[in-house]
């Protein structure tokens, strides 16, 4: 028994140890606890508000005006995926709200996915609305992986 006693007090201050840790950490919330949640994080109920439906409506708009960026450009170029397909995708597709960045802080952006007409290709469009025009950030063919090493 007294050989016991040294390893029963070791094991109850661990114990102790450990329940007072826990404590701590429940009551003190770290910054990442504080966070707004990712875009991974909230389910597709939470995230279709009536303003963002309105912000979808963009998308389907014909007479929108596009700028297409020096990346998106390079990356259309190298999988052949032309502007009239990337238009008729932004127009018609569906939003992944899994890639999606709602909570950017350039604004939010949307991961918008779909099939050519033309050759077939499954794209995924990344666009972000702006004021006065709809920003396509990158285009990524889902199915096949290519070679851009000139694109960064």
């Amino acid at each position: 028994m007294k050989k016991a006693l040294p390893y029963l007090l070791l094991i109850l201050l661990l114990l102790a140890a450990v329940l007072i840790r826990r404590c701590n950490s429940k009551d003190q919330l770290t910054d990442n606890d504080k966070r707004k949640p990712r875009t991974e994080d909230v389910s597709d109920s939470d995230r279709k508000t009536d303003n963002q439906k309105t912000n979808l409506d963009v998308f389907r708009d014909p007479s929108a005006d596009y700028y297409f960026t020096k990346h998106a450009r390079c990356r259309m170029k190298c999988r052949h995926i032309t502007q009239e397909e990337v238009k008729e995708i932004v127009q018609k597709a569906e939003v992944n709200y899994r890639k999606s960045e709602l909570d950017a802080a350039q604004g939010p952006k949307y991961a918008l996915e779909g099939i050519t007409s033309r050759d077939r290709q499954h794209v995924r469009i990344i666009v972000a609305p702006k004021q006065r025009h709809l920003t396509i950030v990158t285009v990524i063919d889902l199915e096949n992986e290519w070679a851009c090493p000139s694109c960064k």
